[in-house]
């Protein structure tokens, strides 16, 4: 698969088949992720962090769910919290949490996430993690790297479905062309 073809037919993947996943495929996928350039010559540190099996990961996820509860902020964007049978990880059989400088973990999952799709997998990049993963004892329990933050969480599987194509309408172009 071409990397254009990719980009255009990369869906996040919301239904997994419970079939894991081959440890060396997720390890190809991260070394492709691993690929995103840094702003600058010297590589900026990244982590990835692999949780495999569904049913761990459907506990974490119901951890996710009363952590947020007990310790949600005021203001929108959490009304996923009040949706009956939201699930945080979609039962996908891998999360990989990636973390980082935020805009080297930004790159490092887009790659990542093409990369699973070149390779017959499906993503979701989820963000309600987000939270308990900012809690002190989470991030000792994951083994992530006290040094560095974790900025990207990303379900991985084989699809159970795929969704439809969206139709992106076209994006406004501002040309910086001098007058």
């Amino acid at each position: 698969m071409d990397v254009i073809a990719a980009i255009h037919g990369r869906r996040s993947v919301r239904s997994y088949d419970p079939k894991p996943v081959a440890r060396d495929l997720i390890e190809s996928i991260i070394l492709d992720a691993a690929q995103a350039p840094p702003p600058f010559r010297d590589q900026n540190p990244l982590a990835f962090n692999v949780v495999q099996g569904a049913a761990r990961i459907a506990t974490y996820g119901k951890r996710v769910m009363d952590y947020t509860r007990e310790h949600r902020p005021d203001g929108p964007g959490w009304d996923w919290l009040d949706r009956p049978g939201f699930k945080i990880f979609w039962d996908a059989p891998v999360i990989v949490i990636i973390s980082g400088p935020v805009g080297d973990c930004n790159r490092a999952g887009q790659n990542l996430m093409l990369s699973a799709h070149a390779r017959g997998l499906g993503t979701c990049w989820v963000g309600s993690p987000m939270l308990w993963l900012s809690a002190p004892e989470v991030r000792t329990e994951l083994r992530i790297p006290s040094a560095l933050m974790p900025v990207a969480v990303l379900c991985l599987g084989y699809s159970a479905a795929i969704p439809e194509t969206v139709v992106r309408e076209r994006p406004l172009i501002v040309w910086g062309d001098e007058a």
